[in-house]
């Protein structure tokens, strides 16, 4: 049976109920577009120094935080706009929905000796009531934020992850020799804390030793095996969309 309800004394099935939100966001997208086009026009200053971190968050959101077409958007707003436009750049997609099933069987429990210490630091470091921070993951302090990313993204990838895009999702800015350098400091200062709480846990480290320079340098596991059991332990955890999914 076709449901009804009275709007302005009007009965509306349910098909034009939906055909009209359709409408209705259609127009919404149409206002907003002509707002952003009003905007640049009108006062192109602080449309240039807003407007590449709303298409940053955009593209972010529209990929799945995925860090070939991060790259992609840095270059072409870094000097690719000159000759080439953004239509066609990217391939949009909606965002992968992160499946929890998997970490139904992960229990810290089961593990033993300095695996199961690792997982517990891990977890008393990265939770509600630890001694740095209180709440949920959306109100840690940034550099509990940071090194939870860059943890996250080093265990995605068994050949390592560049400084380059470790900073470029941590959100820093690479305009100046300056920038670069407090890149590196955020990155040596998380993995110095990483470090340390792999130490605690009775490891003899977590990272292998950075090669290369710059945003070249390159950062990596020194143990496949912790590598994989720490990545295990990221995807269970809540906060794990902080961390830019490698999909391939």
């Amino acid at each position: 049976m076709i449901s009804k309800y009275t709007l302005n004394g009007d009965c509306m099935t349910s098909s034009e109920q939906l055909s009209k939100k359709d409408s209705l966001e259609k127009k919404r997208i149409q206002r907003l577009t002509e707002a952003f086009s009003i905007w640049a026009k009108e006062d192109p200053d602080s449309f240039r120094q807003v407007a590449p971190d709303l298409l940053r968050q955009g593209v972010n959101r529209a990929t799945g935080h995925d860090p070939k077409a991060s790259r992609r958007l840095e270059y072409w707003l870094l000097d690719e706009w000159k000759s080439e436009r953004f239509e066609g750049l990217l391939e949009f997609r909606s965002s992968t929905k992160l499946d929890f099933s998997l970490c139904e069987s992960f229990n810290i429990n089961r593990f033993k000796g300095t695996n199961k210490s690792w997982l517990e630091i891990l977890s008393d470091k990265f939770a509600a009531g630890s001694d740095e921070h209180s709440g949920d993951f959306r109100r840690w302090d940034r550099h509990v934020r940071d090194q939870f990313i860059i943890i996250g993204m080093i265990a995605q990838e068994e050949d390592g992850v560049t400084q380059g895009d470790l900073a470029r999702n941590l959100g820093i800015k690479f305009e100046d020799e300056a920038s670069r350098l407090y890149a590196a400091n955020v990155v040596r200062a998380a993995k110095i804390a990483i470090t340390r709480m792999a130490i605690s846990a009775g490891l003899d480290g977590v990272f292998s030793k950075a090669t290369g320079h710059g945003l070249h340098r390159q950062h990596s596991f020194k143990s496949n095996q912790l590598r994989e059991l720490t990545l295990r332990w990221i995807n269970c955890h809540p906060a794990r969309v902080l961390v830019p999914q490698n999909f391939e």
